[in-house]
């Protein structure tokens, strides 16, 4: 007999009851008392009926095992059709029969002989583990994923600073660039200090939307959902989601600053700057979204991790573009006041 899958085998749980088939339902009720089971979740709905050799000639619910008069034997009770799992079948099969059948365990038979049960919760998990590496595998990180994450956490701090060092380099330089694009737009920032009010705003909403948007294609990406051919699909619906997103933040933030600035402040530019926060949120929106997604895929496609690079570039070129959108839309419609 060929051996069984390795995925099977830790499913078969020895923790079951059985008796002879010509005991007494007496010595079966006292067998049940006296069963101690390591996890104390498991439950035993059935006992299990045996001959001489072992082999499997029925089952008999513990109900009916407490309501027999005690001096009945087993074998008059019990059920002989019994459905059984062989130890080698399929971990599929063997789960789409539970599912079907709807019985919380089955037992498992080698040969017919009696070897342990296969229990609902369990058979389901390993088909989960299953499904997931298969994912994985389809996405080729099989594996990858897990060396990555040891690696993360298990290496020295040398090579941990290796890893993660660079791409904060990389943010902190983004962060220098975006400081040079405010200061070249110093003089409009002296005339109309209502625009510095705004730069968080836009900054954080787009770097909201990018960790957002790159956090949800990371994880498409890893479990197999997202790969070369629906990856352009992919980036056109998230632009088209950046923009509704846009829409929706631009029209509150750009209510937001008309009331502040010219409602309770009263300045003569409000129209205008509410604009310049309308058009900026919109653009910021979709410009984060997009680049949320397609960082993470150049990356990937590249060989490094997505998860520990996306978010520094993401940074970058979303606050430096944000900003140029900003302040070139406030230059050109506040001209007369700077």
């Amino acid at each position: 007999m060929e051996s069984a899958p390795e995925i099977i085998r830790p499913v078969v749980s020895e923790e079951y009851i059985a008796v002879d088939d010509d005991a007494f339902v007496e010595d079966a009720v006292e067998k049940m008392r006296s069963f101690s089971p390591r996890d104390d979740a498991t439950t035993v709905y059935y006992v299990y009926v045996t001959d001489e050799n072992n082999q499997l000639v029925g089952v008999v619910s513990t109900r009916q095992l407490l309501n027999a008069e005690p001096d009945t034997v087993v074998s008059e009770l019990m059920e002989s059709d019994v459905i059984d799992v062989k130890i080698d079948d399929d971990p599929e099969d063997v789960a789409n029969l539970i599912r079907e059948t709807d019985f919380p365990a089955l037992p498992a038979v080698d040969n017919g002989k009696l070897v342990g049960v296969i229990r609902a919760d369990d058979i389901v998990d390993v088909m989960e583990e299953e499904a997931t590496e298969d994912m994985f595998k389809r996405a080729g990180f099989a594996g990858i994923e897990a060396d990555r994450s040891l690696d993360v956490l298990e290496s020295s701090i040398g090579r941990i600073l290796q890893l993660r060092l660079p791409w904060l380099i990389v943010a902190l330089a983004g962060g220098l660039l975006a400081a040079l694009v405010i200061g070249g737009y110093e003089e409009e920032l002296e005339a109309v200090t209502a625009l510095a009010f705004f730069i968080p705003v836009i900054m954080d909403m787009g770097g909201n939307v990018g960790t957002q948007a790159s956090t949800i294609f990371v994880r498409g990406l890893a479990v197999g959902h997202i790969d070369d051919r629906n990856a352009m699909r992919h980036f056109a619906r998230e632009g088209l989601i950046g923009g509704v997103i846009g829409l929706i933040v631009g029209f509150l933030g750009a209510a937001g600053a008309y009331l502040w600035q010219g409602v309770y402040a009263g300045n003569d530019f409000a129209p205008e700057l509410t604009l310049v926060v309308f058009v900026s949120l919109v653009a910021v929106c979709v410009i984060a979204s997009v680049v949320g997604y397609v960082i993470p895929w150049i990356i990937h496609k590249l060989g490094y991790d997505p998860a520990a690079a996306s978010d520094p570039l993401i940074t970058t070129v979303k606050d430096v573009t944000a900003l140029i959108i900003y302040f070139s839309l406030a230059a050109f419609l506040l001209a007369e006041l700077i």
